[in-house]
């Protein structure tokens, strides 16, 4: 069992400089929960309060309902996989896994046992005698998780500990993690900057920005409904499209009015939209749900509207197309199929697809509501 709790966790750096902000989070056992954010806004200040490595203002943490505030990191029964990996360079692999073993005595037989079974599961048994400048950096990243593993803690701590690998190793290596996740069936909490690390490993997905926990969800409940303007725009790539206008009555039809373009609001939204009325908002929009007007099907023109509109860059990615569209006010990006892609400077047709459109108040940036699946 490894139930951990953080209950107004506050974090203050000298007398003003708050880090993290009443965070208040309930990871279940064996649950993988990933802590996600900009640089700067205390997920790593988190994480290592949970460790017991930095001090906590004022506020609770528990681990499998013990109060661990004041529980010297060793006691914690956690193993932390760090963003430089750590490792001793005057040691094998083999002696770095066993390291911590040996420090709490584990009779030799069972530290042999341990390591060997941790370097199966890595499959970096060939490399138990190499040291750590003799290894690439995917396979440091793997005993740095190996020497975690034989620990067999009740929480795995990730810190970043992707961050250092090419972009191909990176995605091999978190498909290994999460592997590694259903195999031991352990709690982890991983932290990241990396919003596709967070979406593709996480059961819950934890968003920060500047201290303050936004929204606590599944990858797919962060995506379809996020609840403000930050979320929104922090997960997906590309990152959402935002338009500021204003709703009003044109044609008989409740409308948002961006200035150079009108789009039409779906039935299904307006009873909730008639009520700002004249009032200014921001539209939120994916890419891939904005189509070129001579490719798009007849479901994707439901609750739609054509505008025109400039490109102004196009990125082509073999299987798909990223448009970088212009209307004259604002810029957007339209993810599309790959095709005969349009010249830059040409004006072409564009539909955006209401019925996935998302709706913020400019003032406090929180969402109106967002469309269901």
């Amino acid at each position: 069992m490894a139930h951990v709790q953080l209950r107004n966790v506050t974090k203050i750096f000298d007398k003003n400089v708050v880090a993290v902000d009443k965070a208040t989070v309930d990871i279940q056992d064996k649950e993988f929960v990933i802590l996600v954010g900009p640089s700067g806004c205390g997920k790593s200040t988190t994480l290592r309060m949970i460790a017991g490595l930095e001090d906590i203002t004022s506020g609770e943490i528990y681990i499998d309902d013990k109060l661990v505030n004041d529980v010297p990191p060793k006691d914690r029964d956690i193993a932390m996989v760090f963003q430089n990996y750590a490792l001793y360079p005057h040691m094998t692999v083999y002696q770095n896994m066993a390291f911590g073993l040996k420090l709490r005595k584990f009779p030799k037989d069972e530290i042999d046992r341990r390591v060997n079974e941790a370097a199966e599961i890595l499959e970096i048994k060939n490399l138990l005698h190499r040291r750590p400048k003799a290894l690439s950096g995917g396979q440091r990243q793997r005993v740095a998780v190996g020497r975690a593993i034989v620990r067999k803690p009740k929480v795995f701590l990730f810190d970043e500990p992707l961050s250092n690998l090419d972009a191909k190793l990176r995605v091999q290596m978190r498909t290994e993690i999460s592997k590694l996740h259903s195999r031991l069936e352990t709690t982890m909490i991983y932290v990241t900057h990396d919003q596709m690390e967070a979406m593709t490993m996480g059961d819950r997905i934890v968003v920060m920005k500047d201290g303050l926990i936004q929204q606590i969800d599944s990858p797919l409940n962060l995506y379809n409904k996020p609840n403000n303007l930050f979320v929104a725009g922090f997960i997906g790539s590309p990152s959402m499209n935002f338009m500021e206008g204003t709703i009003k009555q044109m044609n008989g039809r409740l409308t948002f009015d961006e200035g150079k373009i009108q789009l039409a609001i779906p039935p299904q939204f307006e009873e909730k939209l008639k009520l700002y009325k004249d009032q200014r908002m921001t539209l939120g929009i994916r890419p891939e749900n904005i189509y070129e007007a001579d490719f798009a099907h007849g479901i994707q023109k439901e609750n739609s509207d054509t505008v025109e509109s400039m490109v102004e860059v196009v990125e082509p990615l073999g299987n798909e197309v990223f448009l970088y569209l212009n209307t004259g006010l604002n810029s957007y990006v339209a993810r599309v199929a790959a095709r005969k892609t349009p010249a830059i400077g040409q004006k072409i047709s564009i539909i955006f697809n209401m019925g996935k459109a998302h709706f913020f108040d400019p003032k406090n940036q929180e969402s109106i509501f967002s469309w269901e699946q």
